[in-house]
């Protein structure tokens, strides 16, 4: 199909998600800005307190990623925010397994005012402890903040055991053509180039096309050249992306998170993850990967800074789902003077999902779980972060959020905003990005939909100026040989819209004994995971170990949990219906 025609550009994911925290100048926040107004100028009720002057509120934000930036108001809409609310946000990097350490806070009590979760079990722990604090009155008193998020708000509240509102997200709502998360596989153009610029879809389309590459490539740079690499060390590595192949058929979406069970969206039901039959084809994909001498041996203790190492350097022919580290990879390539060793990302099908050849079912979150934000009760001014938060869900705070100031970011033309220089550097100049401010106020809530000038709020969000910032002469090539459009033409052509609603919402309770039986059957399919990976010498091997580790695996009773998620579905459903 891609010869006839035809998550993800990797300046969404490098600039606009969490990850991109790490993503200009100097000149005066004040400019740009004359005609702003407070939330309670403008008519919002925010919180209990007034607008008047008040002392310098320094907030300790938790991240992961290295953005070097140490204090918000290093940047130009940190500025901005201070001058408007006299808040600082300050960023204290926390190394290490995420979801351990917000356990430790909690056990301890000492979590931040404003706290970031990955997932939704840990958000049911927060909860259920009485650490976070509630928003009805919030939403009551914030037209803006109610409208903007008015199919999330019922949603949200269907995660809390008690039915309150106590969250909200990043990077919701989301529109399908401004956030088609699409993470497959990046492939080494030299390597395309080389074999006449093949047609790859299949697992065995890449398992031939890479031994090929292998073969010709033994050695980049002086060094071993590596046929795949993956990040299986991340703690969302093996439990997460060893297995992720369902989503790139036609029946699943990853609206139920990396835990036990998958959502079928088609059928809109639950289903066992460990059994599915798409899971069971990506262990067979890494396992021929591995047999083959394709897959990085290395892959399973490598995290994300290993991982980038290779990639930047050009080393690897491929590397699995992280497609969004494309961008910097490439742009340090083209520095080098070794441009032929840029990526492109490309689509992968099992052997099944080839013979169904059904459309893809791209998530479109209503939620995401992956980051949660709240404010909790060791908050010393939550009022102030209200009235924050309610500025954040303006038309105004989106706009200085996502796309910056106006006459230095952007400019008004026939009533649209269009990018300027600083914010086209800002989108291949990480320093430039970190300057201005993108990313780093991602707990306010970005969104991925359109402002109301038919431009997304996140400028960058637009497909034409993705590649137009993202794709170097080299991609543009080697999409073109393809016969696609642009970088997300098969996608485009070959998915539709699937919206996570409340299937993206439920979790079992982490303190009941369905809870516990719920970790083992997730800890069970992660450990053993690279068994089967690592551990067959052949087809008939891995069949042979697949069906042994499968009755191990019943002996849990899991299918105890995926009716449990189908019960909490169908309570939920009729719970929504009397939230909206």
């Amino acid at each position: 199909m891609r010869k006839t025609g035809k998550r993800l550009g990797a300046f969404v994911m490098a600039l606009s998600l969490v990850l991109a925290a790490a993503c200009s100048s100097n000149t005066n926040s004040n400019e740009g800005t004359s005609s702003a107004t407070t939330p309670a100028e403008s008519g919002q009720t925010a919180g209990k307190e007034t607008t008047d002057i008040k002392e310098e509120y320094t907030i300790k934000v938790l991240t992961q990623n290295n953005s070097q930036i140490k204090k918000s108001d290093e940047t130009k809409i940190g500025k901005v925010i201070k001058e408007k609310f006299n808040i600082v946000f300050e960023y204290v990097q926390t190394p290490g397994n995420y979801a351990d350490k917000l356990n430790l806070m909690l056990a301890g009590g000492d979590y931040p005012e404003i706290i970031g979760i990955q997932d939704n079990d840990t958000f049911d722990k927060y909860v259920r402890a009485g650490a976070l604090l509630p928003l009805d009155e919030f939403v009551n008193e914030t037209p803006d903040f109610a409208s903007r998020y008015s199919k999330q708000i019922p949603l949200w509240k269907l995660s809390a055991n008690d039915g309150k509102l106590y969250k909200w997200e990043s990077n919701v709502p989301a529109d399908f053509n401004n956030a088609l998360e699409v993470n497959d596989i990046g492939i080494r153009i030299d390597a395309l180039e080389q074999q006449g610029w093949p047609d790859l879809l299949s697992t065995d389309d890449y398992i031939a096309f890479l031994k090929k590459a292998l073969a010709d490539n033994p050695t980049t740079n002086g060094q071993k050249t590596l046929g795949m690499i993956v990040p299986f060390a991340e703690p969302w590595g093996m439990q997460g992306i060893s297995d992720i192949m369902f989503e790139k058929g036609g029946r699943y979406s990853t609206a139920a998170g990396n835990l036990g069970v998958l959502w079928n969206q088609v059928d809109q039901k639950y289903e066992d993850r460990m059994k599915n039959e798409y899971v069971k084809e990506n262990y067979q994909f890494f396992n021929k990967l591995y047999r083959e001498g394709i897959l990085d041996k290395d892959s399973f203790t490598d995290k994300l800074d290993q991982f980038n190492e290779k990639l930047n350097s050009g080393r690897a022919l491929s590397s699995w789902y992280v497609v969004w580290a494309l961008t910097t990879a490439n742009h340090g390539l083209v520095e080098a003077g070794q441009p032929e060793l840029q990526y492109i990302n490309l689509p992968v099908r099992s052997m099944t999902q080839i013979e169904r050849n059904e459309k893809r079912q791209i998530r479109v979150e209503d939620t995401r779980p992956f980051a949660i934000f709240a404010i909790t009760k060791n908050a010393k001014h939550p009022d102030r972060i209200k009235e924050l938060l309610a500025f954040s869900a303006s038309e105004e705070g989106r706009v200085l959020l996502q796309s910056g100031i106006e006459g230095e970011e952007y400019t008004i033309e026939n009533g649209k905003r269009v990018p300027t220089e600083a914010y086209k550097k800002a989108a291949t100049d990480p320093d430039a990005g970190r300057n201005i401010g993108f990313g780093l106020f991602n707990f306010l809530g970005e969104v991925y939909t359109n402002a109301p000038d038919g431009v997304p709020y996140s400028m960058n969000l637009d497909q034409a100026f993705q590649d137009e910032l993202v794709l170097t002469p080299e991609m543009k090539d080697a999409y073109s040989q393809l016969g696609w459009e642009n970088s997300k033409d098969y996608f485009l052509k070959t998915g539709e819209s699937a919206h996570t609603g409340v299937a993206g919402t439920i979790s079992i309770d982490t303190t009941s004994e369905l809870g516990a039986l719920h970790q083992k059957i997730v800890d069970f399919r992660t450990k053993n995971a690279a068994k089967l990976i690592v551990t067959p010498k052949s087809d008939e091997e891995f069949e042979a170990l697949y069906q042994a580790t499968i009755q191990e695996y019943e002996k849990l009773k899991p299918e105890t949990i995926v009716n449990e998620y189908n019960r909490l579905y169908q309570e939920k459903m009729a719970q929504l219906e009397q939230l909206k």
